[in-house]
């Protein structure tokens, strides 16, 4: 058959449906709706005695071939769901290839990559794969809910729900649950039954009711950080310890989270000063890529996360180089106090004095900066 985009896919291909489909992506929201589609289309009811729903860790594909021929009972096809499929090996590989080329008309296979790669090893047998699928039913590709797509899809459920949700504020909670489609569908879920019976969905409603995630708060403290509010980001490292996990795991996490977003400002400070175009990461130059810090890889993130675009960029003019190098000695110092290679009383002082050095410390260099000093 071909290779589709799931946007692409109309009312005529679920008429008759494939024998066979490779969904390539990695979002499990679309992945669902693509399944229960499948499922209403031809028909089968989820759970049903003619679906089988394997995992190729643990099918070898002599077992799945036996699942194949077998006859549906209570349904004209069956639906045979194969999840991790590029986790087997080149020869397993090749062994599905011509499974794929022999799937009977009663039944209907999907095929579901697992978010890692294929080895290299395996990469000519997948790609064999992709071939036979493309010639006997059809390559559907699932593209990323991020963005200005996923803000559109949170506004129009809001809506098909009667209720009114503003594109700023849809963008905001993908902030809190950083950016991932299925946590934020299902947090506004929640917000919908929130409101209930008001009909307009506020900022409040959404940091009332949503569950922000540890980077998330994390990027809020870092924001009070960069503005130099010391007593506001005082309270919220103090909230995230009364979260209820361990002090000393809670601290070590947090300053991951921190670590990784001042990385993250020291790439974003680089494109900046370079003239590189934040909103378009795909076309920041090679000599500069190369300088960027790799983990995280800041221009994935900005691609991926576009919503943070602006976010960074804010953060990331307002700290000079020497707050940024003071702010790595401080994290640094904080990370061996953790690590019980300095003196400290307990994770959440270590966590104290480092908020305290980063919000302070870093005002004279900037002040002297802003001297020409």
């Amino acid at each position: 058959m071909a290779v589709k985009k799931y946007s692409e896919l109309k009312a005529s291909d679920w008429r008759t449906p494939a024998t066979v489909y490779l969904l390539e992506g990695e979002e499990p929201v679309l992945q669902r709706e693509f399944l229960t589609q499948l499922r209403r289309a031809l028909p089968i009811e989820a759970g049903s005695i003619d679906e089988a729903i394997l995992d190729a860790r643990e099918t070898p594909t002599s077992a799945l071939g036996a699942v194949l021929q077998t006859i549906p009972m209570e349904s004209e096809r069956r639906l045979i769901v194969l999840s991790h499929v590029n986790r087997y090996s080149a020869n397993e590989l090749q062994n599905l290839t011509r499974l794929v080329e022999q799937v009977p008309p009663f039944a209907c296979l999907v095929l579901l990559p697992a978010p890692a790669e294929e080895s290299e090893s395996a990469k000519a047998a997948w790609n064999a794969l992709v071939k036979a699928v493309e010639k006997h039913g059809l390559v559907i590709k699932l593209t990323a809910l991020t963005g200005a797509t996923l803000t559109r899809r949170l506004v129009a459920m809001a809506e098909a729900a009667g209720k009114q949700l503003r594109p700023d504020d849809a963008e905001y909670l993908q902030t809190l649950v950083d950016g991932v489609a299925e946590r934020a569908l299902a947090e506004l879920e929640k917000a919908l039954l929130f409101v209930e019976p008001r009909t307009e969905i506020s900022r409040h409603d959404i940091e009332t009711v949503v569950s922000a995630s540890q980077q998330a708060q994390v990027f809020k403290l870092v924001d009070m950080i960069v503005a130099r509010d010391a007593p506001a980001a005082m309270r919220q490292l103090r909230l995230m310890f009364q979260a209820g996990a361990r002090a000393e795991e809670t601290a070590m996490k947090t300053l991951a989270l921190i670590a990784r977003q001042y990385r993250l400002l020291w790439g974003v400070r680089t494109l900046l000063q370079h003239g590189q175009p934040i909103k378009q990461p795909n076309r920041v130059s090679p000599e500069v890529a190369q300088r960027l810090p790799k983990d995280p890889d800041v221009l994935q993130v900005l691609a991926r996360q576009a919503f943070l675009q602006d976010k960074l960029q804010r953060q990331a003019e307002r700290l000079s180089w020497a707050q940024l190098c003071a702010a790595f000695q401080a994290i640094d110092e904080a990370d061996r106090a953790l690590k019980g290679l300095r003196p400290s009383v307990n994770a959440a002082e270590i966590m104290e004095r480092l908020i305290v050095r980063l919000t302070v410390d870093g005002e004279p260099a900037r002040a002297h900066e802003r001297q020409g000093g």
